[in-house]
């Protein structure tokens, strides 16, 4: 498990005030609120303003971002700047613990600036931590990581060593998300020294509970244990909330620990420790409603009662798991569509700033070029040649910077041309559904009940599936994919990425057939393969007939490995081929039982696979079926 460093919300407090207990800090903003009342000067009401803002978790997200437009108005009248800074940088804060990513980046880039023209140190140290975090949340961790390190070498340098320890344990929770556990377990020792030296009882419980995790993630489940008992102790209190990750921890650890077989003989006792542990947590988890956290505990239930035989309890436990992953997919997915608009309006401002820079530049040329025309008639036409050709470039600049403004707002207008058409028909199915069911449902035989709910679950399915591919599309626009090629067994993960689709392809009773070879290998990012075999996969079955087949190979040549998929199915004409990988093209054809289809998926595809400097192309005639080529270069191959 990955966890979230809550601990870094103090890097988020810009306030000047210091409380140690709850008390106190409701005691400390009934006071502030007091003093806003009596004063009458501006300058203190910004301070005033300033500091019941930065109280986001108390008084929660929406009340301290209407403190911080007030104390930025008086901020701006009374002309302090440090005041400005301070309040855009409290924007930013409130704006991310409502994962509005898109708002507290534009704020935060703001406090940036200003804290930059006054050299401000301490306050730079916290805006560089607080953007790296919410690139982190984006799950953008290369930039992530160039914030987190100026803030830690701000940190060096002004040898804070509290805020050294915190950046390590940010930088190290970044490379255990990256699966780099080396990297990961270096960052998490070096703060944990540094907090031993501290005497920071809760910054040593974290860093013990992630290194515990970086060993459980590398198999070495008695060291992994045995550091988060160690985790546990130092908090010396069962109560506390962090302790309750270390429990979920170690139930998944005795879990993953019954899967291997050096354990094998334990196996009843480890499951047996795991069910017991992870009920404890999910206790707690759900007195707190913590959803995610929940969602986990469930998950790893399902697994242990499941190889614990108890079957029933495994089921139950997985639909729980479901239910609430639908619940976070739903509002994250909201999320995502409003930061995926913010993100589109970023890169075509910054396309216009290069325009304007570019009219400057030829501006500054002709300018030139009147002044220098006094010096020479010689030097006149050598000079005229220069900035002939240099103009000339400009405008084949600014004409390319003018067709990639209108690819933006084409490929914007596409999106939303997506969404609108293709939402609107499962949207319709599922509401009209729900309309009768609700006022004929007295009236409604079983039969009927049933037949409305499968197609009420079938058009929740297919939105969900289109939700899934335009969110993962707009990653790949936005490059907020991770890309990690890794060199893997070909036949085993090419079954891995089908075997979800067996059941689909036996309901029409398709047979799918491969002739890979044991021995052959591929090198290619796993979860990126993986979803382009399912969508080609899956556009197979869609459109082969019952009883039809479906066979996969692959053909290797000298720098590439090709595998074909080929289908008995309905084929396509010329045009349809051609249309084919466009986004504007209209490829919704449905399936031979009336399958819907958005045809997005191929063209996920087909981004996929030219992130991996391959080729993806189809040969197929109507009534004869279709044999799609996808082409990887090797491992070794000049063309990576």
């Amino acid at each position: 498990m990955i966890r979230k460093i809550t601990l870094l919300l103090l890097f988020f407090i810009f306030s000047i005030v210091q409380v140690q207990a709850q008390n106190p800090i409701y005691k400390t903003i009934d006071s502030l609120k007091t003093a806003l009342k009596q004063t009458k000067v501006d300058s203190e009401k910004a301070v005033l303003l300033t500091k019941l803002s930065s109280y986001s978790e108390y008084i929660g997200p929406d009340e301290a971002i209407n403190y911080a437009k007030k104390a930025l108005y008086y901020a701006q009248k009374t002309n302090n700047e440090k005041q400005i800074g301070d309040t855009y940088g409290n924007l930013g804060t409130a704006y991310e613990i409502k994962s509005d990513y898109a708002h507290s980046l534009k704020n935060l880039y703001k406090a940036l600036a200003i804290y930059e023209s006054l050299n401000d140190i301490k306050s730079l140290t916290t805006v560089y931590n607080n953007i790296g975090l919410i690139y982190i949340d984006l799950k953008n961790y290369k930039q992530g990581l160039v914030f987190y390190n100026k803030a830690l070498d701000l940190s060096y340098k002004f040898k804070k060593e509290r805020n050294i320890s915190l950046l390590l344990n940010n930088i190290g929770d970044v490379y255990l998300q990256q699966k780099e556990y080396s990297k990961a377990l270096n960052n998490f020792y070096k703060a944990l020294i540094i907090n031993k030296k501290l005497d920071d009882t809760e910054g040593i419980g974290l860093n013990l509970s992630n290194i515990g995790i970086c060993y459980i993630n590398l198999k070495n489940y008695e060291k992994g244990i045995e550091i988060l008992k160690k985790s546990i102790a130092t908090y010396n209190d069962d109560t506390n909330f962090y302790n309750n990750y270390n429990t979920l921890d170690l139930g998944r650890a005795y879990y993953l620990m019954s899967l291997d077989d050096r354990y094998k003989k334990d196996q009843k006792i480890l499951i047996d420790k795991s069910i017991s542990l992870l009920k404890k947590t999910l206790q707690i988890f759900e007195r707190y409603k913590s959803l995610k956290d929940i969602q986990e505990t469930y998950f790893y239930l399902s697994k242990a009662y499941k190889l614990n035989d108890n079957y029933e309890l495994a089921l139950y436990s997985f639909e729980k798991y479901s239910r609430i992953k639908d619940s976070i997919f739903s509002k994250e997915s909201e999320k995502k569509l409003s930061n995926l608009e913010f993100q589109r309006e970023i890169d075509l401002r910054d396309k216009q700033i290069e325009i304007q820079t570019l009219r400057i530049n030829t501006d500054s040329r002709k300018v030139y070029f009147l002044i220098t025309i006094v010096a020479a008639v010689a030097a006149l036409l050598c000079l005229f040649l220069f900035l002939y050709n240099s103009k000339r470039k400009n405008n084949l600049l600014l004409k390319e910077k003018n067709i990639l403004i209108s690819n933006i707002n084409s490929q914007k207008d596409k999106f939303y041309s997506i969404i609108a058409h293709d939402l609107r028909g499962p949207f319709n199915g599922f509401l009209g559904l729900t309309e009768l069911m609700a006022e004929d449902i007295d009236t409604m035989s079983n039969e009927e009940i049933k037949f409305a709910a499968v197609n009420m679950r079938s058009s929740a399915k297919n939105l969900f599936t289109l939700l899934e591919n335009l969110l993962e599309w707009s990653r790949m626009e936005q490059d907020l994919i991770p890309f990690v090629p890794k060199e893997y067994a070909l036949k085993s993960i090419l079954l891995d990425s089908i075997i979800t689709l067996q059941d689909i392809a036996d309901k029409k009773g398709i047979s799918i057939t491969t002739a890979i070879s044991y021995s052959k290998t591929i090198f290619v990012d796993k979860n990126m393969f993986q979803a382009i075999i399912r969508n080609i996969v899956m556009n197979a079955i869609k459109f082969t007939p019952k009883k039809g087949s479906i066979y996969i190979q692959e053909i290797e040549d000298v720098d590439n490995i090709i595998i074909t998929v080929r289908d008995t199915g309905i084929g396509m004409n010329p045009k349809m081929i051609e249309d084919l990988f466009k986004l504007d093209a209209n490829n919704n054809r449905a399936g031979t039982e009336d399958e819907p289809s958005t045809g997005l998926g191929l063209i996920l595809c087909k981004e996929f696979i030219e992130k991996h400097k391959g080729r993806i192309w189809v040969e197929s005639e109507e009534g004869k079926g279709s044999l799609f080529y996808i082409k990887f270069p090797n491992k070794n191959s000049k063309f990576i």
